[in-house]
């Protein structure tokens, strides 16, 4: 586990051809920091901005769950209303007359990252994932910066628990010591 913490803390993050080779290379690592579904407070009335890797998307979506169960996705101003729910074990949405299932892939109060479920290799012409995250992100950072920026986080936290893994080794050590 130690041996782990520290090839983390040493590990640099690759360039990435896509947002959703980004996604699938950090989820090896983020899955552990992730929030459940279940902890709404992490999603339910937040503004979350859709982020996208075409260069042909210069649109600003927003994206709003509220928390009697209403979605709403503004387009430049824009509202679109539909509804949301937990079911079937994932994350349903329905606006515009489509019903879309997703399952959570990454969720803290910076990102919501929802994957749709399918075989998403035979529709290379969609992203793979729904890579949302708060406004004051989006306005700040690209698709790859703002990955690098959640890896940093991971690589924070694994720093913090090798920290604490060290203190309790040096407590054990102590207490055996102080026993002989």
């Amino acid at each position: 586990m130690i041996s782990n913490l520290l090839q983390t803390i040493n590990k640099d993050i690759p360039e990435f051809e896509s947002m959703d080779s980004g996604i699938d290379f950090l989820m090896d690592y983020l899955l552990e920091l992730s929030e459940d579904l279940d902890s709404k407070s992490f999603f339910v009335n937040k503004r979350w901005i859709e982020v996208r890797d075409n260069v042909q998307f210069q649109e600003k979506i927003l994206h709003v769950f509220n928390e009697d169960g209403i979605y709403m996705r503004i387009l430049e101003g824009d509202i679109v209303e539909g509804t949301w729910e937990l079911s079937i074990g994932g994350f349903i949405i329905k606006h515009s007359g489509t019903h879309e299932l997703y399952e959570c892939v990454f969720l803290n109060d910076d990102y919501f990252i929802l994957k749709k479920h399918g075989d998403h290799t035979v529709k290379a012409y969609r992203n793979k994932y729904f890579f949302m995250t708060k406004e004051a992100l989006a306005d700040q950072y690209e698709w790859n910066e703002l990955l690098l920026e959640l890896f940093s986080s991971y690589k924070s936290n694994a720093k913090y628990i090798l920290v604490i893994l060290m203190l309790v080794a040096f407590v054990l050590l102590v207490l055996i010591f102080s026993l002989s």
